[in-house]
């Protein structure tokens, strides 16, 4: 994919990621994009798109992954899981997929990917160096009946802003996004019908947000975004959730 800038995406199959990756291409972007299993997805492979099939629990092969990718420009940490248990329900192992894929993955995949941006950068100092986008959740800063969900996301905000501090002064720019109710599949299933009616009275327009909608926020820090916009955690809950 010479010549275009290159977006890795990850949980890109279906949902916010799936609609990131038509945000990212109307933008003229290649895509790597990402996800465990793409069954049901309607991403097809082509020029301008690979799809890539990798399970992020799996975090020592992560480095060999990133390196057999290629250049990455912008790199958008989508992928996240949320089982939806009250704490005395979760078991040892759908706690660790959970800190695997939401928490550890994305560290890992921003270390490795930003080794390889700013070699490149280095070789070939003009322009930024690279973009990162990370996917939080308004579940961050607030008490979440989810624990584990809750403290992962919580964990993105903060990596968000140490890996700013770190990589910012060398021309990489790492923000993040904090969705509230976003009508994908995670919501409809985690979110009980009197949990979902409680929301839907504190959103202003009553009703969720598109996966196109956020994803337009993304395409925007993808993109666009200033280069003094470092560290930054935008809200985009359309009023449920204001600090």
């Amino acid at each position: 994919m010479p010549g275009h800038r290159v977006a890795l995406v990850t949980g890109a199959a279906r949902g916010i990621g799936r609609a990131i990756v038509d945000a990212l291409a109307a933008d003229g972007f290649h895509i790597v994009a990402l996800d465990l299993d793409f069954e049901g997805s309607d991403l097809v492979e082509s020029g301008s798109l690979a799809l890539v099939r990798y399970d992020l629990t799996d975090i020592a092969g992560i480095a060999a992954l990133v390196a057999s990718l290629g250049r990455i420009d912008v790199l958008i940490n989508n992928a996240g899981v949320q089982p939806g248990l009250a704490i005395d329900d979760y078991t040892e192992a759908a706690r660790e997929r959970a800190l695997a894929v939401n928490l550890k993955a994305p560290v890992e995949l921003i270390r490795t990917v930003s080794q390889q941006m700013l070699e490149r950068h280095r070789a070939h100092p003009s322009g930024a160096a690279g973009r990162i986008v990370n996917l939080t959740s308004v579940a961050a800063f607030m008490a979440h009946t989810d624990l584990w969900y809750g403290v992962t996301k919580a964990g993105i905000v903060s990596f968000t802003r140490s890996f700013a501090a770190r990589l910012g002064p060398q021309g990489i720019q790492v923000n993040a996004v904090a969705p509230g109710p976003i009508d994908t599949d995670m919501l409809n299933k985690a979110a009980q019908p009197e949990r979902r009616a409680e929301l839907m009275q504190r959103v202003w327009s009553h009703r969720t947000g598109t996966p196109q909608e956020l994803a337009e926020v993304v395409r925007w820090l993808a993109a666009d975004a200033p280069v003094i916009l470092n560290g930054a955690v935008i809200d985009v809950t359309d009023g449920c959730f204001l600090r």
